[in-house]
């Protein structure tokens, strides 16, 4: 009897169709989280998005389950205690989405410097003469400031640095050595006080919920923008003057008062969702699952260390 792959969200017929080469596949894309749990029950493997939440108690019910496999880089939708405590292989897809991401905050950097949502709502309104304002900048010998500096962080910097000239500041607590354009701060608050643009690119966990708070956001200088398109949680809504494409509660409800502050550029989470990277990630996610099926070592454990897995060589 083959093993059976549910995967939890509508993917690429050719990914599909490689997982069903070694396996029976069931696809949920619902978002129902009931129906998932029965398609799961004997499932070995699960491939997911952002919307499933793999707790202690879904885990529960789906006692077969070996592998889960998240089509992306953050894992906090996955109890990692959990699914360790089961033996169950978390596995996340690191670099897939590196180039989208970074596009896409590169995106946001020029829209905001230019002010390109500002300008096109006067000329909509009839205002030509804002373009007497003088609102947009010059990106070259403006300051980026990266918390987090993985796999995004570092090919933000090198477009910044290559393509507009910005100075780069970066911080990341498990990073020694960077590229001769990036200078590495000591903290958080050393970036944050020396940067006209700050971009976020770290995961939610316990110690960075909330890190951009009222007080540290009152660090930054005046006229900086903060780009935020790693989680929505890092950041204090109440608080804050940003281009965001991730909220701590997506969709943010139709009051929030982020809907009606002009001073933001939203986007609804798709900086990963380019037609090339959602792709991307699907493969990676699916080679994940076919590794295990075949008696391989999937390439990206996120909980090997939990598991007492060595990483490859």
């Amino acid at each position: 009897m083959q093993n059976t792959v549910v995967v939890a969200q509508a993917t690429d017929e050719g990914v599909l169709g490689r997982l069903r080469a070694h396996a029976n596949v069931t696809v949920v894309t619902d978002n129902d989280a009931k129906s998932l749990t029965r398609a799961c029950r004997d499932a070995v493997c699960l491939q997911v998005g952002t919307w499933v939440k793999v707790t202690d108690e879904f885990l529960e019910q789906c006692p077969k389950l070996k592998v889960v496999s998240r089509t992306g880089v953050g894992v906090d939708n996955v109890d990692i205690e959990a699914a360790s405590k089961r033996g169950v292989l978390v596995l996340n897809t690191p670099h897939a989405n590196t180039l989208s991401v970074a596009e896409h905050t590169m995106a946001l950097i020029l829209a905001l410097s230019k002010q390109l949502f500002v300008l096109d709502a006067h000329v909509r309104s009839g205002d030509f003469q804002i373009r007497r304002k003088y609102l947009p900048a010059d990106l070259s010998g403006k300051t980026l400031g990266l918390i987090g500096f993985g796999n995004i962080g570092r090919t933000v910097a090198e477009k910044a640095s290559a393509a507009f000239s910005m100075e780069i500041l970066a911080y990341d607590p498990f990073v020694k050595l960077a590229e001769p354009y990036v200078r590495l701060m000591e903290t958080v608050e050393d970036v944050v006080t020396n940067s006209d643009f700050v971009s976020i690119h770290l995961p939610l966990l316990p110690q960075t919920r909330g890190l951009f708070d009222a007080p540290m956001l009152s660090k930054m200088k005046q006229g900086a923008f903060l780009i935020n398109t790693s989680r929505g949680g890092i950041v204090n809504e109440a608080a804050l003057c940003a281009a965001l494409d991730v909220f701590e509660n997506e969709p943010p409800a139709p009051g929030s008062a982020l809907l009606h502050t002009d001073r933001l550029i939203l986007t609804p989470h798709v900086a990963a969702l380019t037609r090339e990277c959602v792709l991307r990630v699907a493969e990676t996610a699916a080679e994940g699952i076919i590794d295990f099926l075949e008696g391989r070592q999937p390439k990206f454990i996120y909980n090997a260390k939990a598991l007492g897995i060595e990483p490859p060589r």
